[in-house]
């Protein structure tokens, strides 16, 4: 395991580089620490899943489907969106291989009913809807094999700022999907509850994987990171608070500008003046400055516990 700080770590420099295949470096990072991993093709998308053997797996217990996209939007560097996340389940299934189980406070599980997936094609959804999405394709495969109860969590932007953020972005209001989707939550909450006390939020954000695998009829609950000033902000404008809010119809365009993951620029005039409340986390994605200098250690820190805590619970 790379020793340096997460940011800095150079496996992470690597996998900036531009044109790098991500999914063989992936593949590659996890033959060389004996992560027993298998390449998966579907709809065109190249994904890379992690499944441990049978002594991982014990089926009187929930299994954990822990995800994080590959790709990135364009040629930018991708260091947030979503290097970081990926850089950090592959750190996870390291220690989940070279312990033989998941570690908590001292306490070793060796059936973690664990299963990582790192995905192609999130960022597909921008031109050709969630459909577009890889995860739409392995949530349907899922489904199709009586797999769909198994609790999948989304991860991304997750290597910038020191509050854990659950999302509520894609609750379903109703059927069978928005039951499984409330006890998720709940369960994804307990879990921030012991690992990340006192520094954990819920609160509306982007869309991610998450809109795939719930076009394909699975619950996934989003986890992402901000500053705890940014996700203030946020936080009090959607509840009708704060400069340029003025209504309902303004936390209305403000709600759309956040799930939409929406981009504009305040300089020059463009862009809904609602846009300073998004936060600059999330306005520094798909562009150049989405770079290895604008992640935080405490970020790394924080996810660490959580995918720990996660993994053993």
């Amino acid at each position: 395991m790379d020793p340096s700080p997460a940011p800095a770590s150079s496996t992470l420099a690597a996998f900036l580089a531009p044109g790098i295949d991500r999914p063989a470096f992936i593949a590659d990072w996890l033959s060389v620490r004996n992560v027993p991993h298998s390449a998966l093709t579907l709809a065109g998308k190249r994904h890379v899943m992690v499944r441990f053997g049978p002594e991982a797996q014990d089926p009187n217990f929930r299994t954990k489907i822990l995800v994080a996209h590959h790709d990135r939007a364009g040629e930018t560097p991708g260091a947030n969106d979503n290097s970081a996340a990926c850089f950090m389940l592959m750190q996870l299934a390291e220690r989940l291989a070279s312990s033989k189980g998941a570690a908590w406070r001292g306490v070793l599980r060796r059936a973690h009913n664990t299963v990582i997936l790192f995905t192609d094609g999130e960022e597909a959804a921008r031109e050709g809807g969630f459909r577009a999405q890889g995860s739409f394709a392995i949530g349907s495969g899922l489904k199709a094999l009586g797999l769909d109860d198994a609790d999948v969590f989304v991860f991304d932007a997750c290597g910038r700022g020191d509050v854990l953020v659950l999302s509520s972005s894609g609750t379903p209001k109703k059927g069978s999907i928005a039951l499984k989707t409330a006890g998720l939550r709940s369960r994804a909450e307990e879990v921030a509850r012991e690992a990340t006390p006192g520094k954990w939020i819920g609160l509306l954000t982007p869309y991610s994987d998450n809109a795939g695998f719930i076009a394909a009829g699975m619950a996934a609950q989003t986890v992402t990171v901000l500053p705890g000033a940014e996700a203030d902000t946020l936080m009090m404008a959607l509840a009708g608070k704060g400069a340029g809010i003025d209504g309902k119809k303004a936390v209305g365009e403000l709600e759309r500008l956040v799930t939409g993951n929406a981009h504009g620029n305040l300089a020059d005039g463009t862009g809904s003046p609602l846009l300073s409340l998004v936060p600059e986390t999330w306005r520094l994605m798909h562009g150049p400055a989405d770079n290895a200098a604008s992640l935080t250690p405490e970020a790394f820190s924080l996810m660490r516990a959580f995918l720990d805590c996660l993994a053993a619970s």
